[in-house]
């Protein structure tokens, strides 16, 4: 039985392009950041909650590494994403949190932009002092 080449390119392009969420994890530097004047203590809960209020199921929490990992699962426009969050304090009361979202297949997906609905969610939770 002989398979056809372009069902072999399309799976080589499927699997390539798949996120892991080992990979996410080793994509800090390579997100969208912003710095949030809160402690980061307060800043990791309230990324905590704004996951929450998204429906991102938590993967991976290690707050001494300052590292988040999500997952959003599928979608009508996506198969879904791995999110990784990395919490950086700058000083005592300022923290960069930086977003990095990959799409599980990434040339069969339409993604919403976690990096930004995160990072505003975050800062919606900080200014609700929730």
């Amino acid at each position: 039985m002989k398979i056809p080449v372009m069902v072999i390119i399309l799976i080589v392009i499927a699997v390539g392009g798949c996120a892991s969420t080992e990979t996410v994890k080793e994509s800090e530097g390579q997100g969208v950041s912003r710095t949030y004047t809160y402690p980061s203590d307060v800043v990791y809960e309230a990324t905590i909650s704004a996951a929450k209020t998204q429906e991102l199921e938590i993967v991976e929490t290690d707050k001494t590494k300052g590292r988040l990992i999500f997952k959003h699962g599928v979608t009508l426009w996506s198969w879904g994403e791995n999110i990784a969050v990395f919490i950086k304090p700058q000083s005592t009361n300022s923290t960069e949190v930086e977003i990095v979202s990959e799409p599980v297949m990434a040339p069969f997906n339409i993604p919403p932009d976690w990096q930004h609905i995160l990072l505003d969610k975050i800062d919606e939770e900080l200014r609700s002092g929730k």
